[in-house]
């Protein structure tokens, strides 16, 4: 089945040296899906709906993306995610770890040197109590 297509309120453009190499990685590691490609010049990848990365050929500014994390909330467990960003030799530079705005995430850099990170809900919490600070449920 092919992705849905629709307009994207928002995007991010990720400009890279080697577009397939990057694309596979989305897909293999991350589990993003194609949308469109444009062999070695363009690639639209989803996470989910509304988590749309268009990775183009183009010359990355040295640090990649420096003072931006691109921010996913995640399907599955990030702990599982972990494993699998190690495994493809990906760097993780943060996590898994609790967050007190009751979430749990992983902060990995990909090949390219863009910081992404990943989360999901630890707890169904009522707004107030998150912003309480009350920790003690976790």
């Amino acid at each position: 089945m092919s992705p849905q297509t629709y307009v994207m309120p928002m995007f991010v453009r990720l400009a890279v040296a080697n577009v397939d190499a990057t694309r596979d990685w989305y897909h293999q590691v991350l589990g993003f899906e194609s949308v469109f490609e444009i062999p070695h010049t363009v690639a639209h990848m989803r996470g989910r709906r509304y988590q749309d990365l268009l990775i183009v050929k183009g010359e990355a500014q040295k640090p990649s993306g420096q003072g931006v994390t691109l921010s996913f909330d995640w399907k599955h467990s990030v702990d599982d995610l972990e494993a699998r960003v190690r495994a493809a030799g990906g760097k993780v530079i943060d996590g898994p770890v609790d967050r007190p705005w009751n979430a749990r995430e992983l902060v990995v850099e990909d090949l390219n040197g863009y910081r992404l990170s990943f989360s999901h809900q630890i707890a169904h919490k009522a707004l107030a109590e998150v912003l309480s600070g009350d920790t003690a449920g976790n």
